[in-house]
């Protein structure tokens, strides 16, 4: 099982650090400016969302991590801001807590959009986040994935469904909501889906750009932006 630690500012998986901090405002592709860049409370400040619709077919599910909750302390499990956790029953959310996270053998999910396509998004596509990224200079970041918590029956949906051509569904619900569905496993009807919302979010990283073009209207090059990183 890979590394994992949870933390009041910060989620740890595999060696990677994820930022945690004010992660019940944005979603995936969030952008804004990046506050307190190397403290421990450095987190994003969302100034907009890119639109949902521009993010079908770009997104793909990673990973699944399991917590040993029983190892993790409440007050960083729990840390500030409200959370919902996604459950197997009607295709719902329910509030998170230490507690439910331990008796419900709660798992966090893994989403991204990879720097290929996210630099191809901004480049084409996304003129407005790449523009704000330009006016905010060496703070401006856009998420590039996020963690979500599920009930392990969703965990298994996703983990079946893998990385394949068309195995997320993805319908837009509103600027900042959508609707990703997965097929279950060994079932031609059966679905799981889970709704991308504000509050949804666990933990995340960003990216920032590396390189312009010379009049900067064109990325050239995307930084990631773990946590612990500027």
């Amino acid at each position: 099982m890979a590394e994992t630690r949870v933390g009041k500012h910060t989620f740890v998986y595999n060696g990677e650090r994820y930022f945690r901090d004010k992660s019940e405002d944005l979603v995936m592709c969030s952008y804004g400016e990046k506050e307190d860049q190397l403290g421990s409370r450095a987190s994003l400040n969302v100034n907009d969302h890119v639109d949902r619709a521009l993010l079908k077919g770009k997104v793909h599910y990673v990973t699944t991590a399991e917590i040993d909750w029983q190892r993790q302390a409440k007050a960083e499990v729990e840390a500030d801001g409200a959370l919902k956790y996604f459950t197997a029953q009607a295709s719902g959310t329910a509030a998170f807590s230490y507690e439910r996270a331990k008796s419900a053998k709660l798992k966090l999910a893994k989403f991204v959009i990879d720097e290929g396509p996210l630099q191809t998004l901004l480049n084409q596509d996304a003129t407005r986040a790449r523009k704000f990224l330009d006016t905010e200079r060496a703070d401006g970041r856009i998420v590039s994935t996020i963690w979500v918590v599920v009930e392990g029956e969703i965990a298994e949906s996703f983990a079946a469904a893998g990385k394949s051509t068309g195995a997320i569904e993805a319908e837009v619900l509103s600027a900042v909501k959508m609707r990703l569905t997965v097929k279950k496993k060994g079932s031609a009807s059966g679905t799981t889906t889970i709704v991308w919302e504000p509050g949804t979010t666990f933990a995340y990283l960003m990216h920032k750009v590396g390189k312009w073009n010379k009049d900067r209207t064109r990325i050239e090059e995307l930084v990631i932006d773990a946590k612990g990183l500027s």
